[in-house]
This record gives structure tokens, sequence and C-alpha cells, in this order.
């Protein structure tokens, strides 16, 4: 697999999608060249980390970090080695890739449950000591309302994966 070269307004195209992901609600916090890189691989399928350093002008070291993060998250995969030893990473379709960082996002929430369940027990338990604080009415609440959310994850979870596994 060789490097294909980019007419000059690919390069404007990319942007203007580095610019769409950057403003969805989805990559609120993210660190702008971590979506710059996904956006790479949604335009260019396959890359490596020195073609990823060239286009970019980030560090190799940066470079490795995000691809990691990527690789863990199951966003890019190993596709190839060169001749010369340098690895070329692949993407699957931009809206399966979307669907893998959802499913990212969702399954951070997940794992909050048994630690909002044991904060709420803990409260309740203790609702004599604690009703007339300030706030503990909210606070209750809000544990519901986050354990209500996280059963509704745990669904839309579910039917991406199911998503995930139709396309493979």
């Amino acid at each position: 697999m060789s490097e294909i070269e980019f007419d000059p307004e690919v390069f404007l195209i990319e942007e203007e999608i580095f610019n769409l992901l950057a403003s969805t609600p989805m990559f609120v916090g993210r660190d702008p060249m971590f979506i710059k890189i996904l956006g790479l691989f949604m335009t260019r399928k396959y890359l490596t980390q020195k073609t990823l350093q060239r286009i970019t002008g980030l560090s190799a070291g940066k470079i490795s970090e995000e691809v990691n993060e990527m690789l863990q998250m199951g966003l890019i995969e190993k596709a190839d080695i060169s001749k010369k030893g340098k690895i070329i990473y692949s993407a699957n379709s931009a809206g399966l890739m979307l669907l893998k960082f959802s499913k990212s996002i969702v399954n951070r929430m997940v794992k909050w449950e048994k630690e909002i369940k044991e904060m709420k027990l803990e409260l309740e338990t203790n609702k004599e000591l604690l009703e007339n604080e300030n706030g503990y009415t909210r606070i209750l609440e809000l544990y519901s309302y986050f354990l209500d959310a996280v059963k509704k994850y745990r669904k839309s979870f579910e039917a991406i994966d199911d998503e995930i596994k139709a396309s493979n």
C-alpha cells in the first residue's frame, strides 16, 4: 500500500470535516488533534505515523499517543507493515468509526453505574443524619437521574454493539 497524493482542494475539504467534527457535542472536551487525526483517517483510510506527523506537524510522541488511543478504542487497526517496517494503520468507514467512538462514550458512562449506586445507597442509609443538610434531596435526585440515564445508555450501548457487529 503506497501513500496517495491528494489534490490541494482535498485539504480544504478535510479542514471542513475537522471543523464539523469539533463542533459536534460528541467531541466536546476532546483534544483538537485527536479530532484532526480521526478526520484524516476518515478521509484517507490508510496512514502511517510518519505521514500523520508530516500532515499535522505534531511530534512523533503525540502522534503515537493519539494512534494508540484510537487503536485501544477500536477506531483504527494495524493494516499492514511496509517493506521498511513502518506500520500502516487503517480505518473503517466514517460512519463505523463514529459508531465505535459513540460506543466508547457510552461505555465510560456505564462504568460509573456501580459507584453511583453505592453513593446513592449511602445517602439513603444515612437519610436521618443527612436529610436536613442543604442539597441532600437534590443530590439524591441527581443520582436517581444519572442511574436512569445509565440504563438508557446501556440500551444504546447494546444497539451500537449490534450495529458494529453487523457491519463486520
